[in-house]
């Protein structure tokens, strides 16, 4: 089913530098963010990663509060926190979060895998390709990888389906093998001589993946 929370972050990730604007704090490599509901109830969000939790605690019990979550429930009370949870949660995905229409959950782990690994974070340039970002090294803005949703047909499959893509660098002789080999595609957009592309459909080990997003943040040194 599913949840008030999950509505409101459909489609979106977090941005770091935007969750510390906001008034998030970071420990331990997940952001944690409270908010005062009401009286006695506060609302807790915490992000690691692309996992986002918000339970809501009756401070005078310690117990976590959940009325608000079902909405069967009515009443003035559990309207009122279920207004001012929705609300907080809809200001932290317009202020703090990135737009992303990925088709594959892939596409989302290899984004949440960077962000841990490297603390770096897909950027959306393109207000007509909204569907496409990139992501760079932190220390001297170079790409490493470009991630796209675009038809088969443009690293050369033979149909029009719409398809996740990651495109990375790589040096000559992996390009030439990995081709030969049909464990990647033809460069999108990018230098075929030195960036190749693989489609994401949950079908490739995320680890295989991280480590040729490893070795083109490498490149981009």
């Amino acid at each position: 089913m599913t949840t008030i929370q999950d509505e409101i972050f459909k489609h979106l990730l977090p941005n770091a530098k935007k969750l510390a604007d906001f008034g998030f704090i970071n420990t331990d490599g997940a952001w944690h963010y409270k908010a005062e509901l009401a009286p006695g109830f506060e609302l807790t969000v915490t992000i690691k990663g692309d996992t986002i939790t918000s339970p809501v605690i009756d401070t005078d019990s310690g117990h976590p509060y959940v009325l608000h979550l079902d909405p069967a429930n009515s009443g003035l009370f559990v309207g009122q926190i279920r207004g001012a949870y929705i609300a907080v949660l809809t200001a932290i995905a317009k202020d703090c979060c990135d737009p992303t229409m990925f088709t594959t959950g892939q596409m989302e782990a290899v984004i949440a895998a960077v962000a841990d690994e490297f603390d770096e974070h897909p950027e959306f340039l393109w207000a007509k390709f909204p569907n496409n970002a990139i992501i760079r090294r932190a220390d001297n803005r170079k790409w490493y990888a470009l991630l796209v949703k675009v038809t088969e047909d443009k690293v050369g499959l033979p149909d029009k389906d719409p398809v996740d893509v990651l495109v990375v660098r790589a040096d000559p002789a992996t390009i030439a093998d990995q081709l030969h080999s049909g464990a990647a595609l033809p460069a999108y957009h990018m230098n075929k001589q030195h960036w190749l592309s693989y489609r994401l459909n949950n079908g490739t080990d995320l680890k295989w993946l991280m480590a040729r997003v490893g070795e083109s943040r490498e490149l981009a040194k």
